[in-house]
Order: structure tokens, then C-alpha cells, then sequence
């Protein structure tokens, strides 16, 4: 399994608390479940890639300065939190971009990434679930549904763009997810709405089949911090 490096790696790093950041208060009242502050605990893995020579290496994330900062591979990589999302959830998270052109994005209600025998298991949460995207230029064709705070490549997003901060400056994300209804804020600004209707894909967590988040190594060394989750 590939993790990331020294201390401050996805696999090796001891959890100072275990489950027991789920004690904190959402302004709803829920429980909120802290997933990352900071610390990396190792419910936090690293997808693998096998079968693949010269394309090999998902890449990693580091510790830095608090944040998780995405160190990418030669192909697509994921670091997901293995404890299962709640059915209806709120996601909420900050990132920032270290140069304009910086892409990544945040993956939700994908099942176990080795559950499908992939030979990049990251690919699992691409084609079982949907991908809050990053991209400020929207790459390839600058399309709505390919630039910061779309769910990735899907049509029929009601879809207001909001620009994101400056390079270096942080954002936040607020996903909501209630059904198969998504709803993504930038900054307090409504960006997306989506009605997902694929039965295949973006399956809410159920107890024989559980779906997570995830974040992204693609291009660039976009970080990640303050990332927790409640039950609506």
C-alpha cells in the first residue's frame, strides 16, 4: 500500500484519539466527526496502483504546517478516510491552490476502494462516485462542469460560477448531500446543485455497503485542512 512519508504519513501515523472526535457539536446539533486536524490517523489510506509500469505511484499527501499537501504520482491517486460517511451528510473542509493551474478535488460516496479489483483503485471513486471538482481553469475546455466547486463532468448541474480565492489564499468547501440531491458552497456562495440520476453510482452508505470520502493527487500541491463531517 503506498503512504506517505516519515511521521506524518497516511499509514504510519498513530491516531491520538481514535473515534473519539466525534464528540464536537455541529450548529445543527449533530455530532460532528472530526477526520482531519492536523494529525493524520491511520484511518486514512493511500489508493494503490498495480500492473502498471512506469505509471505506478498514486502519490501521496504530507503534513504541512497542519495541512495536507497533495505530493502527485504518475497516475491518479486517492487518500481516503476508511470510516464509512453517514447516509445524509454535510462535508465541510478548506483548501488552498500553490499555483493557478492546480487540480485536485474531493471525492464522495465511493464504496471500498478495493472492493472492485482495480489496478489503480482510485478509479473506484471515479466511476462509482462523484467528484467535487478543483480547478480554477477547468481543464480541458474551461465547461461549467469542469471547474472549481462542479461535480465533475456531469450535465444538468444548476450551476452558478463563483471564482475561487487567490493562489495561496484558503477556501471552503460545504457539501451537502441528502438522496441522491447535491449541493456545493465556495465561500459561503451557492455554486451547484445536482440531482444525480444514476442508480450505479453515488450510493449512500448502507450497512452491508458502506461509501467514504476522499482527497485527490492529480496536479499540483493543492492542500487540505479543518476536514469533518456531520449527519443530516
Amino acid at each position: 500500500m503506498a503512504a506517505c512519508d516519515g511521521g506524518s504519513t497516511a499509514a504510519d501515523a498513530a491516531a491520538p484519539n481514535g473515534d473519539a472526535a466525534t464528540d464536537a457539536i455541529g450548529d445543527a446539533g449533530a455530532a460532528v466527526d472530526v477526520l482531519f486536524d492536523g494529525v493524520l490517523d491511520d484511518a486514512w489510506r493511500m489508493s494503490t496502483i498495480r500492473n502498471q509500469p512506469g505509471r505506478d505511484d498514486p502519490g501521496r499527501f504530507e503534513v504541512v504546517d497542519g495541512a495536507l499537501e497533495a505530493r502527485p504520482g504518475t497516475d491518479l491517486g486517492l487518500l481516503w478516510h476508511t470510516r464509512p460517511l453517514p447516509a445524509d451528510f454535510e462535508l465541510s473542509l478548506e483548501w488552498r491552490r500553490l499555483a493557478e493551474d492546480d487540480n485536485s478535488g474531493v471525492f464522495v460516496r465511493f464504496p471500498d476502494l478495493d472492493s472492485k479489483g482495480y489496478d489503480n483503485t482510485a478509479y473506484v471513486a471515479v466511476q462509482f462516485g462523484f467528484e467535487v471538482q478543483i480547478d480554477e481553469t477547468g481543464a480541458p475546455d474551461g465547461a461549467p462542469e469542469h471547474t472549481t466547486g462542479a461535480i465533475y463532468d456531469q450535465p444538468g448541474q444548476s450551476f452558478t460560477r463563483v471564482v475561487a480565492r487567490p493562489v495561496g489564499e484558503w477556501n471552503r468547501f460545504v457539501v451537502r448531500v441528502v438522496g441522491q440531491r447535491y449541493e456545493v458552497e465556495l465561500n459561503g456562495s451557492a455554486v451547484t446543485v445536482f440531482e444525480n440520476p444514476d442508480g450505479a453510482r453515488g450510493l449512500p452508505t448502507a450497512p452491508a455497503a458502506p461509501s467514504f470520502v476522499g482527497l485527490q493527487t492529480h496536479t499540483g500541491r493543492v492542500a487540505f485542512r479543518a476536514i469533518s463531517v456531520r449527519a443530516l
